[in-house]
């Protein structure tokens, strides 16, 4: 959060221009491992038994949607810098449930 705050031009950069019919093969690669660590990520917590069974793309999508979001409402100053404090705690606790075995 703290780097989607303090980098808020940069992000969006890092995420809209990936999808301009102009973007480079490297730009479209990059964001394709981005995607592929995510999952690795929820396979890795699957392997420790720490995450819910299931396929690791399906478990990442809400999880990595919902930081995104949450980053975007920070980055874009709907919430205060108080809420981003607070609120990451109550957001990580929320997708920690929903991927729980």
């Amino acid at each position: 959060m703290d780097f989607a705050v303090a980098n808020a031009e940069l992000l969006d950069l890092m995420y809209t221009v990936k999808h301009d019919p102009a973007a480079s093969e490297a730009l479209i690669a990059a964001a394709h491992r981005l995607g592929a660590m995510a999952e690795e990520m929820v396979a890795e917590g699957q392997r420790d038994g720490e995450v819910r069974e299931g396929p690791a793309d399906s478990i990442a999508l809400p999880v990595f949607t919902t930081l995104h979001g949450f980053a975007g409402f920070a980055m874009s100053s709907v919430l205060s810098a108080e809420q981003v404090a607070s609120g990451l705690d109550a957001v990580i606790a929320y997708m920690l449930r929903g991927c729980a075995p």
